[in-house]
Parts: structure tokens; sequence; C-alpha cells
């Protein structure tokens, strides 16, 4: 029977197959009564870990190893029951209040009036805080574009109304 057998060497890991007699071979964990193995302590550790990561941390673990996997961006399921039938959907759709108000959005800059352009410059340098003239022309010269996002609703429906005023056409996502 072959196996693959990892060697450390010299900071990188050289992995062999190498031909192994059925009585060197590993035995399976033994099962427990629910028929799964018992999780490892190493395996445990790890998720201990894990949980006591910061938001900004588990980031960047998911980045190393989408790095070193070779995975890319996947949609995930969220583990629940089978998808519904379309008539089943549209009754439960139904049956729920309206769906709630976005809090939280991004402003993007879809149009301009070139003859209010001056003060829109002006005006997209006093909402966005340590931009100067030259970076707000950039970003204003750059349409469409995203001005702020992750704004609470009063103050992105506050900047939108002020640059509408200006001659611009904004969109709230």
């Amino acid at each position: 029977m072959n196996c693959i057998r990892s060697l450390p060497r010299f900071g990188r890991t050289i992995y062999r197959i190498q031909k192994v007699h059925l009585s060197e071979a590993v035995a399976p964990p033994p099962l427990d009564e629910n028929n799964a193995a018992p999780i490892p302590e190493n395996v445990l550790q790890i998720a201990d870990q894990i949980c006591h990561l910061t938001l900004h941390e588990t980031g960047q673990l998911t980045k190393v190893l989408k790095e070193r996997l070779g995975v890319g961006d996947v949609m995930m399921a969220a583990p629940g029951p089978a998808a519904a039938t379309p008539a089943a959907a549209d009754e439960a759709a139904d049956a729920e209040p309206a769906a709630e108000e976005q809090n939280y959005f991004n402003i993007k800059l879809s149009s301009i009036n070139a003859a209010s352009k001056v003060k829109l410059i002006k005006a997209v340098k006093d909402i966005i805080p340590g931009i100067n003239l030259v970076a707000a022309k950039k970003l204003v010269d750059s349409i469409p574009c995203t001005l702020k996002e992750n704004v609470a609703r009063v103050e992105a429906h506050e900047i939108r109304d002020k640059l509408v005023d200006m001659g611009a056409e904004i969109e709230l996502e």
C-alpha cells in the first residue's frame, strides 16, 4: 500500500510516497455511539485559539487560509431546512411584515451638472474628512463613484439633499 509521508526540511515540508505494509498502517480512530470519531486534542486547541481572535485577526486568518489552500471566495449557504417551493415562499412573504428598512447607506455620485462642478468639488471636500481639493476634484471627475460608505440614514439623506441641490445625481445603496 502506498502512503504519503511528510518530512520537514529546512523550514519547508517535503512529501514522499512510500510503500507501507498493512501492519504499519494507522488504524482508523474508534467510533463512539453516534458513529463519530472523537475530536483530537490539537483540533480542540486550534478551535479555542480561533474563538479568542478579534474580528480583524479572523479576517487575516481567512485571507491566509484562502491563499495557502488555493480557495477563492465561496458563497456559503446557511444551514437550515431544504428550499421551499415558490408557492410556499409567496405565502411566507405575505405572512411576514414589511422588510426592515436599511439603516446604513453607501452614497454614490452618479452624475453632475457641469455648471456647478466647482461648488460640488468644495461640497465633496467638506463631506469627506481629510480630503483636499485636488483629491475631491479627482473623485468628482471619476463619476460614477462612491463618496462615503456605511453612512447612517439621517446623515446620508442630508448629504444627498445637499448635493442634489447643487445639481448632482446621488444614489443611496
